[in-house]
């Protein structure tokens, strides 16, 4: 896209017109960025969840080799513009690499598997691109085992699963040169019924201690270290005493000496996202892993709504052919999901939260229980990558609306850059703003979840220096695409500095101004 620069007060004029098409203008605000109002931790980045598709990745899976070089490289050519700082791949040993027990109840492994081969189409594509993996099993190989063998590896402290799990790394890592592989996740959701550890604090506090010994004793540490503890906040066990909550605390208070990242996983609805309560939900959170000097991503993010909305996600998932309505967010076609995913990720960043990995990247990942039924995808994703096999529909061929916001936060907040929170001349529920900075680049973000037009002047105290800035908006029916569905900016302008921003944000929209260029 050429650099168009014009003045910013003529860019002014147009957005308010257009608000005034859209609705209400609502009174002026203030948002002054000050240096003093920096948020202290360390950023990571925002990136996807991304699994090396267990149903169709070799001749042998439920659904076939669907997973052709054709199909992997046009993956990469959407991620290249999504461009993720973190990505976490989960998977199942029973899907690459064991092959069950031998007489004496001993793993058999084979890493020369087309499963395991599949596998490093993922991990290629974040080595090349210097991307930092989240790396794991989702739980004990003998979850997925429908015999009733008594040796099976049920538990997180079997040393047989340990060990496995360290020649599986030393072959990923040592072998086959993947370092971009950091961080290792031990057992998806483990204070969950549905993990392998069901819920047992004791077994998957046991088996992360073991897990770092062999690490240690390999010097796999070297290369990759622990995150934990992966745990599902908003969700106690029925049984089991420790609450959810605690399971990050525990892990804080007895593993901060082996855990290198603190990980949890949020599915919120939209009171929790919309009434800027969600950043109120993470502090303290936050503010007992910012004692441990420690990044905190959020290892799983989306949106799972409530009431009316709840109900109608499970209608629009059971007149779907191809979804598991138990399991899918089937507003990933709406546009406002999208706004919600931009405001959970931006209110994580204001609490301190230093990265989120959205669920998912693409539906063809994952089905209701792994069982590999066409019937039931759990549709997250930004796209279908085998839309051909699913209906045949545009709308999963192409990206959908939240992949939008979610490619501009990935793009627009690099690692290790310094973020900022606003003052607000006028207090409100409905508006959050973050600003990002680095020596390179400088970044503001201003979501609107009301139903007015907001008009902002934006003070930035000399965090912004004279340069181009390139405004992006995630509006509903308003959204300036590359050829392939991707953002690039709407306008742009030259900023002088310690100039006064003025810009309006249309109702239930997100704005961003950048230095970055995309297209």
């Amino acid at each position: 896209m050429p650099k168009v620069l014009v003045s910013f007060s003529f860019i002014l004029l147009i957005v308010l017109f257009s608000c005034k098409e859209a609705g209400t203008i609502d009174k002026r605000y203030t948002l002054k960025f000050k240096k003093s109002n920096i948020i202290d931790l360390p950023f990571i980045g925002h990136g996807v969840q991304w699994s090396a598709y267990p149903h169709a990745d070799s001749y042998e899976a439920e659904w076939g080799f669907l997973m052709t070089d054709e199909k992997w490289n046009e993956l990469y050519k959407r991620l290249d513009f999504v461009n993720p700082h973190i990505i976490r791949v989960m998977d199942v040993s029973t899907w690459r690499y064991y092959k069950g027990l031998d007489v004496n109840n001993q793993p058999i492994l084979d890493f020369n598997t087309q499963e395991v081969k599949s596998l490093y189409k993922v991990l290629d594509y974040c080595q090349k691109n210097d991307i930092t993996v989240l790396f794991g099993e989702w739980g004990a190989p003998g979850l997925w085992k429908t015999d009733e063998n008594p040796n099976n590896i049920n538990r997180a402290d079997d040393i047989r699963w340990v060990e496995m799990i360290t020649k599986y790394l030393d072959h990923l890592i040592v072998e086959k040169g993947y370092t971009c592989i950091k961080y290792y996740n031990l057992v998806n959701e483990p204070n969950g019924y549905w993990a392998s550890t069901n819920g047992d604090w004791e077994q998957w506090k046991a088996g992360y201690q073991m897990l770092n010994n062999a690490l240690k004793s390999k010097g796999l540490d070297k290369y990759v270290t622990l995150a934990g503890p992966d745990a599902v906040t908003q969700w106690n066990h029925p049984t089991h005493p420790k609450k959810a909550e605690d399971w990050v605390y525990s892990t804080i208070n007895d593993l901060d000496s082996i855990t290198a990242l603190y990980d949890f996983h949020i599915y919120a609805d939209q009171e929790l996202i919309r009434t800027g309560n969600f950043q109120t939900y993470l502090t303290p959170f936050t503010t007992e892993v910012k004692k441990t000097k420690k990044p905190l991503i959020l290892g799983e993010l989306g949106m799972k709504y409530s009431g009316d909305l709840k109900e109608e996600n499970f209608k629009k998932g059971k007149a779907d052919p191809f979804a598991g309505p138990d399991d899918s967010s089937m507003f990933v076609y709406d546009y406002f999901y999208g706004v919600d995913m931009a405001d959970a990720a931006i209110q994580s960043m204001l609490a301190g939260v230093g990265g989120a990995v959205a669920w998912d990247l693409d539906d063809a990942m994952h089905t209701v229980g792994d069982l590999g039924e066409k019937s039931q995808l759990k549709k997250w994703g930004m796209w279908n990558i085998l839309a051909e096999e699913f209906g045949d529909l545009e709308i999963d061929k192409t990206p959908r609306p939240w992949s939008y916001s979610w490619t501009l936060l990935c793009n627009l907040f690099p690692p290790n850059t310094k973020l900022y929170k606003p003052e607000f001349s006028i207090k409100n529920d409905s508006i959050r703003a973050i600003a990002s900075v680095t020596n390179k680049s400088v970044t503001l973000a201003v979501v609107n979840q009301s139903k007015a037009c907001k008009t902002f002047n934006i003070e930035t105290e000399g965090l912004i220096k004279k340069q181009n800035l390139y405004m992006y908006e995630y509006v509903d029916g308003k959204r300036a695409l590359n050829a392939d569905g991707f953002p690039v900016p709407s306008k742009a302008f030259e900023y002088n500095e310690d100039e006064v921003v003025n810009i309006t944000v249309q109702p239930k929209s997100v704005v961003f101004l950048s230095s970055i260029l995309l297209n």
